[in-house]
């Protein structure tokens, strides 16, 4: 008995760790293939209207700022060392045909032969700052600022795609130099 039962947890064991590994081999996969961007996407140029599943999504302007200043001292970002922020004036129009819930989304930026992923905004709650969550009615529209740390040292090509959207749509935002 003792020995069936060493026998089945080690069979277990096995296809346990082949399904982590196989599973990992998949992940590895999407990233490379993620991490390079080609002809097949859809650019939009920064001033003009996206269209997502959901929402009509413009970036208006950007500004590369070492501090955030909103006006209110209490949500204000200061300065940190090595460290900028990327902030997008967003326009967003819901073209559904019922109430949406807004998302940031993510800013690409090519650096050194390499993609990387900012998908994390800052929180700022104040108005005319980030998303928070919120939800528009149908046919309205909401600008607002969102903000993404970013390195000062990187520099490249720079793309935001917004939150719901398909992974082959892009904003180009221009270039960090």
């Amino acid at each position: 008995m003792k020995k069936h039962f060493k026998t089945l947890i080690s069979a277990l064991a096995v296809v346990f760790f082949s399904f982590i590994a196989f599973a990992s081999l998949d992940d590895d996969k999407k990233d490379s293939e993620s991490s390079s961007i080609d002809n097949s996407f859809n650019y939009i140029k920064l001033g003009e209207p996206l269209q997502t599943k959901y929402f009509e999504v413009t970036v208006n302007k950007i500004n590369i700022k070492d501090k955030v200043d909103t006006g209110n001292q209490f949500a204000d970002l200061d300065k940190e060392e090595g460290n900028l922020y990327l902030i997008l004036n967003t326009t967003f129009k819901n073209i559904s045909d019922e109430s949406r819930m807004l998302m940031d989304g993510e800013v690409l930026i090519n650096y050194n032969g390499k993609q990387y992923k900012f998908d994390h905004s800052e929180t700022i709650l104040l108005d005319g700052w980030g998303l928070s969550l919120k939800q528009i009615n149908p046919l309205t529209k909401k600008t607002t600022n969102l903000v993404y740390k970013i390195p000062a040292e990187i520099k490249g090509d720079v793309y935001y795609r917004p939150g719901r959207s398909d992974k082959k749509d892009l904003i180009v935002l221009g270039e960090i130099e």
